[in-house]
Formats: C-alpha cells, sequence, structure tokens
C-alpha cells in the first residue's frame, strides 16, 4: 500500500511512520509533505498514492485548502489536534478522522476500515465490468448474421429442382389470396 504522509512537524511524521509500521510493514510511504504548497506540487507530479495520511493544520494554512488546487483521487485519513473539522473531513476523500496523538489501535482500526471499503470498490467494479461483459456479448449475438437459405426447392414440371440462392435474381407473385384455393401463379426468375 502506497501511502502520502501530509504532516508539518517532523516528530509527528517519524511517530506516525513507526506506528504505521508496526501495524502493516508492506506500507511504502511514497511522500512527504509539509505544506499545502509542496502537497499540491507531490500530487500534481506524482501518481496518486493508495492513502493519505493528512494533518489538517499545516504551516500555510488548512489542508482542506489542497482540495481547492488539485483533484485528490486518493482517500484520506485526517489526523489532527482538532475535533471540530471532522464534518468538513467527511465531506472531502475521508476514510477516518484520527486524534492526535495517534493510537495505534486507532489507526489499525482507520486502515482496516480502507481496506475493507476498497474490497467492496473492487468487487463491485469487477461486477460492474463483468455485466458491461455481458451486455457486450448479448449485443454481438443479436447483432450477428442471421443464417439464412442458402438454396430453395421449385417445382418444375413434375420435378422439384433445388436452386442456389445466387442463381435467384427475385421471386414474383400473382393471384394468391389468403384464405382461399383459387389458383395463381408463382414465379422465380433466375439470373443467366
Amino acid at each position: 500500500m502506497n501511502i502520502l504522509i501530509v504532516e508539518d512537524e517532523d516528530l509527528a511524521v517519524k511517530k506516525l511512520k513507526k506506528t504505521l509500521f508496526s501495524i502493516d510493514e508492506t506500507a511504502n510511504v511514497v511522500g512527504e509533505a509539509d505544506s499545502i504548497k509542496s502537497t499540491v506540487s507531490w500530487l500534481e507530479n506524482n501518481p496518486s498514492p493508495d492513502l493519505i495520511l493528512m494533518d489538517i493544520e499545516l504551516a500555510d494554512g488548512q489542508s482542506f485548502e489542497i482540495f481547492n488546487h488539485v483533484q485528490v483521487k486518493s482517500p484520506v485519513i485526517f489526523i489532527t489536534s482538532y475535533d471540530e473539522y471532522a464534518l468538513k473531513a467527511f465531506k472531502v476523500n475521508s476514510v477516518d478522522y484520527l486524534l492526535k496523538p495517534v493510537q495505534k489501535e486507532d489507526l489499525q482500526s482507520a486502515l482496516e476500515k480502507y481496506k475493507q471499503m476498497k474490497k467492496v470498490y473492487a468487487a463491485e467494479k469487477e461486477t460492474s465490468s463483468l455485466s458491461i461483459d455481458a451486455l457486450v456479448k448479448e449485443l454481438q449475438q443479436k447483432l450477428q448474421t442471421k443464417d439464412y437459405r442458402k438454396r430453395f426447392l421449385v417445382k418444375h414440371g413434375q420435378k422439384l429442382v433445388s436452386v442456389e440462392v445466387d442463381e435467384i435474381a427475385y421471386f414474383f407473385s400473382d393471384g394468391l389470396l389468403r384464405g382461399k384455393k383459387e389458383s395463381g401463379f408463382f414465379q422465380m426468375f433466375l439470373m443467366i
């Protein structure tokens, strides 16, 4: 799991990384940013991380400003000393809202929540792509050319003659009435 840490206090970054690695040794911190400006720059110049651990109060303002400058595609776990921003945090990509000092159990719970959400969205995406695949397959079957006759049996005198479709120019019918046993004639014109 690739993680971006947005935190302006070096000691807080070290503690957060230590706690993170004690929970998940496979976690990969792909970047660190300490301000709105550096975070925007990092997000514009790097692939989106799987998850962002983000402090709200940064040296150059509140991290909510980041969302006004760049499209944040990653889910975010907000980490802050203030509880008054929780509602605002959940209006953006928030998975969880943790208060400092971050407890190992709280971070572990937030990471589990993120992983569960990821599984659900992945399953939905897979189901929807399967549905789309099924729909495409059904449309292809309906649009496939139908098998038409390749030959007709035609009465010629007392015999039945097999005639290939590409030898027929058109069919013509005259004098046939529905429901009545009137004689009429039917002709098939052959291409020569």
